[in-house]
């Protein structure tokens, strides 16, 4: 009997983290485009900051870049979408087959792209869904693998 409460608690808690990371994503992907930009002129000094010390003892030039934001935003989406997958599977793969949690997770992508498209500052992206469902994708294939390794 006491097996059951456990198993109960541990589902219930990946259950909660799951939820937690879908409310998390779903607040990063809306917040507001002047937002963002006030949070990034506060942290770019310190970036620079870290670039300048790091390139003063790095023995090998390193070639300055531009347009990085855009590469970083899909990494953040792909890591933000990979996460929901790895908890989502965890917390409802017993209930849900894959194809069904992978359709939850496309349609809340499309969703959030869609809803920015109403928020200023922010604006709908292909290239967003498709860093939506590449994290997806690498958080199913990655709860397989560690399932695979499990066994």
């Amino acid at each position: 009997m006491a097996a059951k409460r456990t198993f109960r608690g541990r589902q219930g808690h990946a259950q909660q983290l799951a939820c937690l990371a879908l409310a998390l994503t779903a607040i990063a992907l809306l917040i507001p485009g002047p937002v963002i930009m006030a949070v990034q002129s506060l942290i770019e000094p310190v970036v620079d900051m870290l670039r300048d010390w790091k390139n003063s003892w790095w023995p090998w030039p390193v070639a300055e870049t531009t347009g990085s934001s855009i590469a970083i935003d899909k990494i953040v989406h792909v890591f933000l979408f990979l996460t929901c997958a790895l908890l989502a599977n965890r917390a409802w793969e017993p209930a849900l087959n894959k194809p069904v949690i992978v359709l939850i997770l496309l349609i809340f992508g499309a969703t959030t792209e869609w809803l920015q498209y109403y928020i200023p500052g922010r604006g709908m992206s292909l290239g967003d869904m498709v860093a939506n469902a590449f994290g997806i994708v690498a958080g199913i294939t990655t709860w397989q693998l560690y399932l695979h390794r499990k066994r």
